[in-house]
């Protein structure tokens, strides 16, 4: 778990979507100001040092600084882009290695609720922290084959269908289903379940996009588009 307090959980993963289309200059800018120690640009520099993941980073943190739940969600925003927790002679800091900078040109501003229940939204923030190191083509693959109307995309063929931001889907999704006690999202044949959910919020991090490709008789189908 990222947080024993699943409010703190459910407002780390609101911030995580809300400010998914913004620039990492925007979170290390704000950081900077709330954890000035974390970014070091020396401490960065060669041979990489001792690593550690995004939950195990944060609660080395938080036994230096107070931090707020938006601090946690855009360190969550930035290690899902690349950035990577080092740990330096018992302190941590956020070093950029191959991290990368995606642009959002078709997000759409819509948010998603995600569910009313805290356990839902920690499951799914679990879901974020556990798939950071994955790589987009293994995650998009494993969504493709887990819900129906992801496609994969054919070599050669032109879609012309519209593009929606992951969080437009999401959206969508929410209002054709219903979620249930076993914190899943039930729809007409399967289920979007919390680990899903936090893949393809990866993925729209990242600056991946959908596209629709409509079907007259059984709805429309959808496949990743890669920024």
């Amino acid at each position: 778990m990222v947080l024993r307090e699943k409010d703190a959980n459910a407002q780390i993963l609101r911030n995580f979507i809300d400010f998914s289309n913004k620039p990492n200059q925007f979170f290390l800018t704000n950081l900077q100001h709330s954890i000035p120690d974390i970014l070091d640009d020396n401490e960065c520099m060669g041979e990489a040092k001792s690593r550690a993941g995004v939950v195990e980073g944060i609660r080395l943190l938080k036994r230096k600084y107070k931090l707020n739940n938006i601090d946690i969600a855009y360190i969550f925003v930035l290690i899902a882009r690349g950035f990577k927790f080092r740990i330096i002679t018992e302190r941590v800091f956020l070093c950029e290695e191959n991290a990368i900078n995606p642009s959002f040109e078709y997000f759409t501003p819509v948010k998603p609720k995600i569910s009313d229940n805290f356990n839902m939204k920690t499951a799914v923030l679990n879901a974020i922290a556990e798939c950071q190191d994955k790589e987009n083509e293994e995650i998009a693959q494993t969504l493709v084959n887990s819900i129906p109307e992801l496609l994969e995309k054919s070599y050669g063929v032109r879609y012309t269908g519209r593009y929606l931001s992951i969080n437009q889907w999401l959206e969508l999704k929410e209002q054709e289903g219903i979620w249930t006690s076993e914190n899943k999202l039930r729809l007409k044949g399967y289920d979007i379940e919390p680990w899903m959910i936090g893949d393809i919020l990866t993925l729209q991090v990242r600056g991946w996009y959908l596209q629709e490709i409509p079907e007259k008789f059984k709805g429309n189908d959808y496949i990743f588009i890669k920024n």
